[in-house]
């Protein structure tokens, strides 16, 4: 299975928590053999928290640092790939954030956005990579779905 195959069912899995916190009911998933992309109805990543991007970034190279089990699966798919992007509805913002190879791409910026909340994260696979395999992740996906059959999970 490639690292991204795997990472593709991670991120996925962080959605899968949120779920069992009570906080998701829907999630969606766009794949394609060269990005894949996970979107939520939870209740959305908390970039703009001061320090938020720093430290998430930093449980991968710095051990004084706060680590949460969203920030150590996210911080190495963001150290893997030429790009990752996540996009958090919050408290009627829309607050964006790029990844470049482990590093934010400038701070996050925000808009007003409407109520709804949740997260999108969408990540690149490096040229020098393999493809997601989307069978493997659809596969995981049935698996969830049989044992969370209130949540709803598109594969789109």
């Amino acid at each position: 299975m490639s690292s991204f195959t795997l990472y593709a069912r991670a991120l996925l899995a962080y959605s899968i928590h949120e779920h069992q916190e009570g906080h998701v009911k829907r999630i969606d998933v766009w794949i394609t053999p060269r990005s894949f992309t996970v979107q939520d109805d939870g209740r959305g990543m908390g970039l703009h928290r001061d320090g938020y991007v720093t430290n998430l970034m930093g449980t991968i190279c710095d051990t004084h640092g706060p680590v949460q089990l969203h920030g150590v699966g996210l911080s190495i798919v963001a150290a893997s790939t030429p790009l990752l992007q996540v996009e958090s509805r919050r408290d009627g913002k829309l607050w964006k954030q790029s990844f470049a190879w482990g590093s934010a791409i400038g701070n996050p910026t925000s808009e007003p956005c409407d109520a709804r909340a949740g997260t999108r994260i969408t990540v690149a696979v490096p040229p020098d990579s393999q493809d997601i395999n989307a069978a493997d992740v659809i596969d995981q996906i049935s698996v969830w779905r049989a044992l969370y059959p209130s949540l709803a999970i598109e594969v789109n």
